[in-house]
């Protein structure tokens, strides 16, 4: 049985005294090895968890979700679906009484490292009366994919704080929870979206609707998973929203993969845990309300589309407060690898805030500051509804000469009152000091075949740019070296690709590869960007006359193409001579090596293996640099 950890956090805002908060860490699944069952194409991993009794008042639940290669296996391949699950106390697997509260789509994970590791997490703080004394968490793993040499190490963590709920939850219902087949005339899917009707409980006062909803399976249009419908929420017949199902993907934080990680899909990208949708709507007591999914109409002839769906209905009563701010998140210092995109970042403070009152939220005050420096103040204004979030950029840039150091967020009087829980006003992260880059510096960008794709500026945190080449001025398979000169202060140098696959991408050839790196004007690399980036790249970076900059220590390694009939070319960078060692082998079988290559203190090099003679399968090229694995790649030999 798992046991939860008590914790007692002690949080400090800038010129603020410490405030005790408590925090619950329940983790149902520590370093669990998740592998699949082809027999049936779902496996289960039930573990009973002890969460906090009825009688303690909880006001946040996050749960956290941690993936790693699994220890003595490889990570997975595939982008499988996969369900964190709650089975009531007493209850079985096959019990009806099961709730969903997050829903995971896994990586490709043909190129990650053993060492590699991602976290994710949602807020499931409306399931917070099922996760109460003894709990069944299921974690539930599909697919088909060989289960001896390949997996996942999971981690699910509640983050539990305590202290007293926006309002009370009532109850919940689950309106639909099931696998639903659309485009098919003899079954069409409204005849399995039925409307459903409830009764508002004599204490309600709003109703939270709460979906998870993605789009899988294939017909001759790529739907359900690569065809973009709308869904309709009808609410007492009246059309409460209507949403495109349907999600970017070349700005996933978890990139590159060794799949078509870049390709949209239907509301969901390969490695992202999946943030429901949710509608607030008031509700009337002892009134009846009718709830009716609808999706866009759609019929094919060889139908073969499913719209996986579960929704609920989480009945609330009074909001408790009428001026109440949540600090949600700090996205911006942040090492959170969710926010790698956007990070380091030593130009201006990104947050997200949550307002939990009963009035709208039209002002607050902010102050921020990164330990050691000056405390900044902000004077909010805007206005966030009831239950909304907004991002809201800080207007001052903050900056540390230190490597790390924490940065602290503190709100304050909402609408100019007190707050009613002002425990979670305050957060704390880690601030991750930018590159420092020279005056003068060499942007180093090699363009593919199609660099009317691309675009790239310098610009300062207020949006000012101070070099651009836009896609007009690029011509194909052309290397330009731009040498720019910038005064002191903090930077974002941006990389566009209007169709979401970057310089490079295994599965367009075609459009062959290009390259990005920032030099200093003695040759030496600072940073070397991988040019499977997807959509852009956003680099923070700083020019500070009193410190230096430090040129990348790390080898940059690309090889393409990564689909062939046989020749392969590794490109290799680095600003130090190393002997590389380059190992091509099985990728069943990663003892097997096809070839070995022995460079002699390498520092730049273009090399082309000529893998023709091998028979059609997939093999791994890794470089290996004193002892230590630093580039893993697959190819796709004759596929």
């Amino acid at each position: 049985m798992k046991k939860f950890l008590f914790l007692v956090l002690l949080c400090s805002g800038p010129g603020s005294t410490l405030v005790a908060q408590n925090i619950h860490h329940v983790i149902s699944h520590r370093g669990e090895t998740v592998v699949t069952d082809p027999s049936t194409g779902t496996n289960n991993y039930p573990q009973w968890t002890v969460f906090p009794g009825k009688e303690t008042d909880i006001r946040n639940v996050m749960l956290h979700l941690t993936f790693e290669c699994p220890d003595g296996m490889r990570c997975a391949d595939w982008d499988y679906l996969d369900h964190v699950v709650v089975r009531q106390a007493g209850g079985t697997q096959g019990d009806t009484l099961h709730y969903e509260i997050a829903r995971m789509l896994t990586p490709y994970g043909g190129r990650f490292h053993n060492q590699w590791k991602f976290d994710w997490k949602v807020d499931v703080t409306d399931f917070s009366s099922i996760l109460r004394d003894s709990v069944l968490i299921d974690y539930v793993h599909t697919g088909y994919e060989d289960n001896k040499t390949r997996g996942w190490k999971v981690t699910v963590d509640f983050e539990i704080t305590e202290g007293p709920p926006v309002a009370e939850p009532l109850g919940i219902h689950k309106i639909y929870d099931g696998i639903y087949e659309y485009g098919d005339a003899r079954n069409p899917i409204e005849e399995q979206l039925k409307p459903v009707t409830l009764e508002a409980p004599p204490e309600a006062s709003y109703a939270l609707l709460k979906l998870h909803h993605t789009g899988h399976g294939m017909d001759r249009n790529g739907c359900g998973e690569f065809c973009e419908k709308y869904r309709d929420i009808i609410w007492n017949g009246n059309l409460l929203d209507r949403k495109d199902i349907w999600m970017k993907c070349g700005e996933n934080p978890l990139f590159p993969q060794a799949g078509t990680w870049i390709f949209d899909r239907a509301n969901w990208c390969p490695g992202y845990l999946l943030q429901p949708d949710e509608y607030r709507v008031p509700l009337q007591p002892e009134e009846p309300y009718t709830i009716d999914v609808d999706m866009e109409p759609y019929e094919t002839e060889e139908p073969g589309a499913q719209e996986h769906i579960t929704a609920y209905v989480i009945a609330y009563g009074n909001i408790r407060a009428d001026h109440d701010v949540t600090l949600t998140d700090i996205l911006s210092p942040s090492k959170e690898t969710t926010y790698g995109r956007q990070n380091p970042n030593g130009g201006l403070p990104v947050i997200r805030v949550k307002n939990n009152g009963k009035e709208p939220l039209r002002s607050m005050n902010v102050d921020y500051a990164v330990t050691g420096e000056k405390t900044k103040k902000f004077k909010w204004k805007g206005n966030i509804p009831f239950g909304e979030t907004a991002v809201i950029t800080l207007p001052e840039e903050i900056f540390s000469a230190k490597d790390t150091a924490g940065f602290t967020v503190e709100l304050h009087r909402p609408n100019g009152k007190k707050d009613a829980f002002s425990a979670d006003n305050r957060k704390r992260s880690t601030y991750i000091r930018p590159d420092i880059l020279p005056e003068q510096t060499v942007l180093y960008f090699k363009t593919n075949k199609a660099p009317e794709q691309n675009s790239y500026r310098v610009k300062d945190s207020f949006g000012n740019i101070r070099f651009k080449r836009d896609s007009t001025d690029l011509q194909p398979e052309t290397l330009y070296r731009d040498t720019i000169a910038l005064s002191e202060g903090n930077y974002i140098f941006e990389v566009d690709d209007s169709k979401g696959n970057g310089l490079e991408f295994w599965y367009h050839t075609k459009e062959g590869r290009g390259a990005v790196k920032i030099l200093d004007t003695s040759g030496q690399a600072i940073r070397q960007f991988d040019p499977d980036f997807g959509s852009s790249i956003r680099y923070h970076f700083a020019v500070k006359n009193n410190l230096p900059h430090r040129v990348d220590p790390n080898p940059s390694v690309s090889v393409f193409p990564a689909r062939t009939d046989g020749p392969v070319t590794l490109d290799y960078f680095a600003n130090t001579p190393e002997d590389v060692k380059v190992l091509i082998t099985e990728q069943e079988d990663e003892q097997n090596i096809l070839e070995e290559h022995h460079y002699t203190q390498l520092d730049r090099g273009s090399f082309t293996y000529d893998l023709s003679y091998l028979p059609k399968m997939r093999c791994y090229i890794r470089v290996i640099v004193k002892g230590k694995e630093i580039f893993k790649n697959r190819i796709r030999l004759k596929e």
